[in-house]
């Protein structure tokens, strides 16, 4: 019995009413439309079809309106109706077959059109369908995991996947085509079929390893630039998969593969009269192929058929590995979907010590999509211009984000009009450059690319692998060169003799459109070194951390400071992509979130912001599904900017606003992605300060613009849940307290400053000491202070969230004397003191962003001093720290990174902003004069954690004295502006972390 299916119904549409027009004419209308979308469709008439009788296999009655059939996608149903989306429709159709598909239809689009449509002359609507923006519709995309092993097909309710949720999205034409081709991509059968295709790719290359000596399996992993024979042999089977699929595709669809009659691969096996394919036969076919071309895919795979691999053995494996290539392209995944991404982590050893993760398909889309509407483009249908672009990904994986961008250029120039087939051979041959350390993500680069217009041959690329041994530093060698070797063409000139010229690839500065990336985020930390590859012993990665040393030190002498060590790997690629990008050209990048808030990208945000503009930085609130690549188990970012013809010099202000678009999370498809790439484009254009984002009636996130007089100050707008909180910090730190309720403004009349110009900084745990069993290093070696005992050298080193709960705590450790230290002991007496900020803020747990000590003693590894002789002034300044204003104000100026905590280098802490509580003023007195008089009551009050701030009512009095300090004591508008504050901050996840008696305590539902 068939299930029942709830019709959504959607404020604001009315009912359909007859009419002139019959749905029929619309239908016809609209799949013309469609076809004029993409040249693909327009040269294939089987791939949109309208109305077609006998369609649905079974189904003689009920035909579908609309059947979109992409190439290597299944089948895709169009359902349309005047008014409502044709929900009904459109969910019957998931599940059936289509005549002679191999596929059934796993997806469906309900779509709604105005009423008033059916008033439209034949004329008009076929005008309007073809002008942007004249015809809006409404969308609901239905979609069933359905494997298609069976012909027929039982789908339960709970099956079907629905975007958006009981709503819908509009668009135009173009939209539509998009979410046809988007919906054929089904991401929980693609990793199901990576995970099964990974398995038995490792078997096989097991089998290979037993049959094979040590130093053929050594000579395999050479030519593939792996040191490990079993790294090496399971790469090599991987390539031959990938070059297997794309194999069979040339052979059946390319005009120039055709002419030469290279065998498919159901041929190669029928030759062998088994389910094998002899290698000779296949060493023949490959070198037919390379006679075309297709050089970076089809040399590495051929140069690992290693002549002493015994022939039998080899038949099986390849056998073996052509019929799972056969069913993965059965299963008809589409260009869409990157399954060469989805197979890569779990074929590869090293990706955790590279810090490399694959970025996901969803992100890919996300960052693409608004990336190529910066490009410096006029007219997307002319050919001269599109095909010309320069395009480039220099830590490139299995490029996602090179396929991603380039799908997107194909789509535009097809929907101005152009033809994307005419775009192929030029960007594969010289508008295109991929480059990766690893052979295996440059070859599925070169596949994936290649399949995207498989009928035209090219006949040489710009994607290579390329090296760290040696001293190199793989792509990054480019910072000082406009050209770079290709790993496996050195390794092919050794053993052949075709090739008389070094394999380079070349990228001259100033020559890019468009840098787009998701770069390794190596740093020199915790016993990491920045080349942590695997196969390079501790003497090779030093010398490639000394090579790099060395090129950033030159850089920043040129002027050029993006790169920092301390900040990693993702700086130096950010300063690459400077220096190979043209004026107008446009950066585009996945970084860590530390990226936007850490003291070592200090330098990168000064470059952003003054070399660059529209400047746009996505990023998430901190969550647990915040992920923008594979397995980070970190907070990312994407930023998107245009470059400058000149930068903006010190001094010259007008440094670049940022537009930061905050998600509510990260988007779950390919589909949800591009809508929000739509929205954010609109923001970008806005002339508003600061606004929302709304996709099918759902608030998707939050968006303003940050101005900065600093180049080099955090971007504290990034990844904030509710904006309303940056313009209160924004405010804040020009004197004025902000009420987001009622936008009142209460001035102060106390400047803002730096806490290096109240205060000096103590010294850093390095040198104040060590715990005993610890790295010896510093002055002391401490134990912990037990009840009773005489501490001659006490010290606040550690944080303790059960004891420090009042203004006012013990120190927690007491130092014994290093031998022969003397001199550092005593300048670390010397820098005493009795008020302390915590770097290590625990919002959470912790109730005490500073605090004072009875005595002076020295700080530690949680607990920096800071040093002044004005008691009162010190005093203002941990009352203030400890307010819900000085708590914002850190916690948006800290990274963020961890749930619940914000967290500040020692160097951070000097460039921390705060009222100038020494100022020589009335007010400046009126505050200190306030902070020692309140100074005895506040010490008596147990404070609980900051995160519960929006109930604690001792912390309230604490808001109240800072308040009484600026001279805000009997301000209403103040008074009610902080209570919606603290409210407002304390339900930020990077606040509350996730913890759960905290959101119950917010009544956040979980």
């Amino acid at each position: 019995m068939q299930d029942s299916y709830q019709q959504p119904t959607f404020d604001g549409v009315s009912s359909g009413s007859i009419g002139m027009m019959h749905e029929q004419t619309f239908n016809t209308a609209l799949g013309d439309a469609l076809r004029s979308m993409r040249q693909a469709w327009r040269e294939d008439t089987d791939t949109v079809l309208v109305e077609r009788l006998q369609a649905l296999t079974g189904q003689t009655g009920r035909r579908p309106d609309i059947l979109v059939i992409p190439p290597d996608s299944f089948p895709i149903a169009v359902e349309v109706e005047f008014g409502d989306p044709a929900y009904g429709d459109a969910r019957q159709r998931l599940g059936n077959w289509v005549t002679g598909e191999t596929m059934p239809i796993r997806s469906a689009i309900a779509v709604g059109v105005s009423t008033e449509a059916r008033y439209w002359s034949d004329l008009e609507l076929r005008n309007r369908l073809s002008t942007p923006g004249a015809v809006d519709m409404r969308y609901i995309l239905l979609s069933a995991d359905i494997d298609g092993k069976e012909r027929k097909v039982s789908i339960r309710e709970s099956d079907i996947y629905r975007w958006p949720d009981n709503h819908y999205v509009t668009g135009g034409v173009e939209d539509l085509a998009d979410l046809c081709e988007n919906a054929a991509s089904s991401p929980t059968l693609v990793a199901r079929t990576a995970d099964e295709v990974a398995e038995h790719t490792r078997g096989l290359a097991d089998s290979l390893l037993k049959e094979i000596d040590v130093e053929t399996a050594g000579e395999i992993a050479n030519k593939l630039g792996q040191s490990s024979p079993k790294q090496g042999v399971r790469l090599a089977c991987c390539i031959w998969l990938t070059s297997l699929r794309l194999h069979n595709m040339l052979a059946t669809r390319s005009p120039m593969i055709l002419e030469r009659r290279v065998p498919t691969l159901a041929q190669l096996r029928e030759k062998s009269g088994e389910d094998i394919i002899l290698l000779s036969e296949l060493r023949n076919a490959w070198r037919e192929i390379l006679a075309v071309n297709y050089e970076s895919i089809f040399r590495p795979a051929l140069e690992a058929l290693h002549p002493r691999i015994p022939e039998l053995n080899g038949a099986e494996i390849l056998g073996s590995l052509s019929i799972l290539a056969e069913r993965v392209a059965s299963l008809r995944l589409g260009n869409n979907v990157d399954f060469a991404g989805e197979l890569f982590p779990k074929l590869l050893d090293d990706r955790k010590e590279t810090a490399a993760h694959y970025t996901l398909p969803e992100t890919a889309e996300l960052l693409a999509r608004v990336a190529v509407e910066r490009m410096n483009v006029s007219d997307w249908s002319a050919t001269d211009q599109v095909k010309n672009l320069r395009i480039a990904d220099l830590a490139c994986g299995t490029g996602a984000l090179l396929r991603a961008a380039y799908s997107r250029i194909r789509k535009k120039h097809d929907a101005a009009g152009g033809d994307a087939e005419s775009l192929h051979k030029s960007m594969m041959e010289k508008c295109i450059t991929g480059l990766d350390i690893n052979a295996l993500a440059s070859h599925m680069t070169a596949a994936g690319l290649s399949a995207a217009q498989i009928k035209t041959a090219y006949r040489t690329t710009n994607i290579a692998a390329v090296a760290v041994s040696g001293g190199r530093t793989g792509s990054l060698e480019l910072i000082e060169s406009e050209q770079i070797a290709d790993v496996t063409g050195e390794q092919i000139r050794t053993t052949t003799t075709d090739q008389a010229e070094p394999t380079n690839v070349e990228v001259p500065d100033s020559s890019q459109d468009l840098i787009i990336q998701n770069p390794p985020y190596s740093r020199s930390r915790g016993g990491r070194a920045l080349f942590n590859v695997a196969g390079l012993d501790a003497s090779q990665r030093n010398s490639s951390q000394r090579r790099l040393s060395s090129i950033t030190a030159r850089m920043n002498r040129g002027g050029n400071r993006f790169a920092n060590g301390k900040a990693g790997l993702g700086s130096h690629f950010s300063a690459l992509a400077d220096i190979k990008l043209k004026a107008n050209g446009v950066f585009a990048t996945v970084l860590p979130l530390t990226a936007a808030h850490a003291e070592s990208w200090k330098g990168f945000r000064k470059e952003v912001v003054s070399r660059h503009r529209d400047v746009t930085v996505i990023a998430f609130p901190s969550d647990s599904d915040a992920m923008l690549s594979a397995d980070t188990h970190m907070n990312e970012m994407l930023l998107i900017a245009r470059k400058n013809r000149t930068k903006i010099q010190n001094g010259g202000g007008g440094y670049s606003q940022i537009c930061c678009i905050n998600l509510r999370s990260v988007p779950r498809s390919i589909t949800e992605a591009s809508h929000i790439a739509r929205e954010i484009s609109r923001a970008e254009s806005s002339p508003n300060k600061s606004g929302v984002l709304e996709i099918a009636n759902r608030h998707v996130g939050d968006w303003v613009r940050l101005s900065l007089n600093d180049p080099e100050f955090p971007w504290y707008a990034v990844g904030i849940r509710d904006s309303n909180l940056a313009t209160v910090i924004e405010h804040l730190m020009e004197g004025q307290v902000y009420s987001p309720s009622d936008f009142s403004l209460s001035p102060i009349e106390l400047d803002f400053t730096i806490l290096e110009h109240l205060s000096k900084i103590g010294p850093t745990h390095d040198l104040i000491g060590h715990i005993r069993g610890g790295d010896p290093r510093g002055a002391f070696t401490f134990d912990p202070i037990i009840s009773g005992d005489i501490a001659m050298h006490p010290a606040l080193w550690a944080a303790n969230a059960q004891t420090q709960r009042n203004l006012i705590v013990e120190p927690t450790h007491n130092g014994i004397p290093v031998s022969g230290r003397i001199d550092l002991q005593r300048e670390m007496i010397a820098k005493h003191s009795n008020l302390f900020i915590s770097r290590n803020f625990s919002m959470i747990s912790q109730s005490l962003a500073a605090a004072w000590t009875n005595e002076p003693v020295m700080g530690g590894r949680a607990w920096t001093a800071l040093m002044t002789e004005d008691e009162s002034l010190k005093q203002a300044i941990l009352i203030w720290c400890n307010s819900i204003l000085g708590m914002i104000i850190r916690w948006g100026y800290a990274q963020t990174t961890q749930p619940g905590r914000a967290t500040m280098q020692v160097n951070a802490l000097h460039g921390l902003p705060i009222p100038d509580f020494a100022e020589n003023s009335d007010a400046g007195e009126h505050a200190r004069r306030v902070a020692s008089q309140r100074f005895e009551e506040l010490t008596k009050l147990q404070l609980q954690p900051a995160s519960f701030s929006f109930q604690d009512a001792n912390r309230h009095r604490v808001d109240e004295v800072a308040l009484e300090m600026l001279g805000l004591a009997n301000d209403q508008l103040a008074r009610r502006a902080i209570q919606d504050i603290r409210r407002m901050w304390c339900r930020e996840p990077s606040v509350h972390g996730r913890t759960r008696r905290i959101m119950q305590a917010l009544k956040i539902q979980q």
